[in-house]
């Protein structure tokens, strides 16, 4: 007998490869074993969702350098482990040609034969290759799919892209998340032709810095010489004690510390020099650090210059010792969260009285802040307490020359946590329908905070209104129903007592007139009259009056009687009439007037 080898395996077929040893089965032949196999057998895998690049914040930033007729598109192919925040490579200066997948290029590209992008709603492009990136100048517009239509990128346009990735078998994988980039005008050359405002020279004092001797302060004039090509000129101080301030992270190119004074125009051509008097400063012995730069705007955008060289010095010495500071008062109310929020009030300042640099704060014989004076406004400070602590605080203003005497004292409790009182203020919020009655309320304020607000028709409980909100509708009315709404408020601790009732009745078709008459019967018509419906919600605004089932007239509210025309001489007459307004018409009156023309 013929031995029978199993080429899968190079050994001799006593089984099935994978099946016990022994001849469980007669072995498949070739054709077999090809009908077995599964239906996607040898078929390339299909791509993966390509994504595009992340920016440092996380968002998709796939479009490069973007100009007027061309974008460059950067993504990721997602076949190997690529890390969820790879960015695109920086610009300026821009990559080279390639892909740019920081490093992962070869599993990158696996199996992929090329990119499909699509430009949404207007046509697309297919890039062969493995490459990750591309410099789009346009797409195939493929409405006429016999005829496509190459269309240029242009200028000022907004365009959303997708890109697909497709394998050997032409089978594409699933699109990416659109990216969406408007064109500019102009190209990043032209943009960025012209260079930024130069650096301000000659910064220097106008006049004598003023000694502060009054509440109102006084203003320091700088003077420094006029740069062409500049639209205004931004002046800035830093207070700080510090020489070598640290640079604000948060604002480029400015320090930490830096306020904003100012800002001027630059002023007429005649003249060689720019003057500037800054808003009143309220403090003696104030530090300066003062600087400005220059400002142009035109149509290629904004660009700032350097800033000035830091002009330093020192407002005068206070005149004298501060006087009493006035008693301070709790910027917000009721407390909140245990922040106790204090609105320092500054002293008077005169010949007696020197101006202040600084507010101690006290909480009985503890000193529990230091604010420095600020330029030209109250202090403010904000301070930390428990519930159901209690203060006593006092404020004493001072300078180089000494401090006044305490203030009058502010005292209080913090509040202990309770459910919140009833609300207040509720009213309508509009006019009701036939089934629902828009309602507001005041907000409550307090610690803990509210939750929910929950509205009431009657004792029932009709839904809750989330805080902050402070309105809400309560709805399942029929029309012409009588409603008694209360809200009531709701924190950690437990629900308020109900507010007081808004009552109404819903919006419904007026009622019938009433005391319909008729008089000055002829044989073409007669004159009719009524009494108004009462009690209607809304108002009437005209009323309909029939003969039978025939509308012979239509009347304007107020007016309750008119003159009726067109009848036939000797015939019978069915008068009724029905008040109208913006819900629709209501009831006929009952009974109906009868009568007969005269001959």
């Amino acid at each position: 007998m013929a031995e029978k080898w199993n080429l899968e395996t190079n050994s001799e077929l006593t089984s099935e490869p994978g099946t016990p040893v022994g001849l469980v089965d007669p072995p498949r032949t070739a054709a077999a074993r090809v009908a077995g196999r599964p239906v996607n057998y040898g078929d390339q895998p299909v791509p993966p969702r390509p994504t595009w690049y992340k920016n440092s914040a996380g968002g998709d930033t796939g479009a490069g350098r973007v100009e007027p007729y061309s974008v460059q598109l950067f993504w990721r192919s997602n076949i190997g482990v690529i890390p969820a925040g790879s960015q695109m490579p920086p610009l300026p200066p821009l990559p080279d040609q390639g892909g740019y997948n920081l490093g992962s290029r070869g599993l990158d590209h696996l199996y992929i034969a090329g990119h499909r992008v699509t430009v949404v709603g207007e046509g697309d492009v297919i890039q062969p290759g493995g490459d990750t990136d591309t410099l789009l100048y346009g797409y195939w517009d493929r409405t006429d799919p016999v005829r496509p239509q190459w269309t240029r990128i242009q200028p000022q346009t907004e365009y959303t892209v997708t890109v697909a990735a497709y394998n050997s078998d032409n089978v594409f994988g699933p699109e990416s998340a659109p990216l969406t980039f408007t064109t500019p005008a102009v190209g990043y050359d032209q943009q960025h032709r012209t260079l930024p405002p130069g650096l301000v020279a000659d910064l220097e004092f106008g006049a004598p810095l003023p000694v502060i001797a009054t509440s109102g302060g006084g203003p320091i004039t700088l003077r420094w010489a006029r740069q062409p090509h500049v639209t205004k000129y931004e002046v800035y101080n830093n207070a700080s004690r510090e020489t070598d301030v640290p640079m604000d992270l948060e604002r480029p190119g400015l320090n930490e510390g830096d306020v904003k004074l100012g800002e001027i125009s630059q002023p007429a051509e005649s003249g060689q020099t720019v003057t500037y008097v800054t808003p009143n400063f309220t403090t003696p012995d104030l530090r300066l650090a003062l600087k400005v730069r220059a400002v142009r705007t035109d149509a290629n955008g904004t660009a700032v210059g350097p800033f000035s060289t830091v002009l330093r010095s020192q407002l005068p010495p206070p005149t004298a010792a501060p006087g009493k500071a006035g008693a301070p008062t709790l910027t917000e109310s009721p407390i909140v969260g245990g922040q106790v929020k204090l609105t320092l009030v500054p002293p008077s300042i005169g010949s007696v009285n020197g101006a202040p640099t600084y507010y101690a704060v006290y909480d009985g014989t503890r000193k529990v802040a230091v604010v420095d004076a600020p330029i030209g406004t109250a202090p403010h400070v904000t301070l930390s307490y428990r519930a159901n602590q209690s203060y006593n605080f006092t404020v004493v203003a001072g300078n180089s020359l000494g401090t006044g005497i305490a203030s009058n004292a502010l005292t209080g409790t913090v509040p202990t946590p309770a459910a919140p009182s009833a609300p207040t203020g509720l009213a309508l919020n509009g006019s009701p329908t036939t089934t629902s009655v828009p309602v507001q309320w005041t907000a409550i304020t307090m610690d803990p905070p509210v939750t929910k607000y929950t509205l009431y028709q009657g004792t029932t409980a009709m839904g809750d209104v989330a805080a902050p909100n402070t309105s809400g509708t309560v709805t399942g009315y029929t029309a012409g129903q009588n409603y008694s709404i209360s809200v009531t408020a709701t924190n950690a601790v437990g629900e308020s007592a109900k507010s007081g009732p808004t009552t109404g009745k819903t919006n419904a078709v007026p009622g019938a007139p009433t005391s319909v008459t008729v008089s000055n019967v002829v044989s073409t018509g007669m004159d009719v009259a009524w009494t108004a419906p009462s009690g209607t919600q809304p108002v009437v605004t005209s009323y309909a009056v029939y003969d039978g089932t025939t509308l012979k007239a239509t009347v304007p509210a107020p007016a309750a009687g008119t003159a009726l025309t067109n009848f036939t001489p000797s015939t019978a007459y069915s008068i009724t009439v029905a008040a109208v307004n913006s819900v629709g018409e209501g009831p006929k009156s009952s009974p109906a007037v009868t009568g007969t023309t005269s001959a």
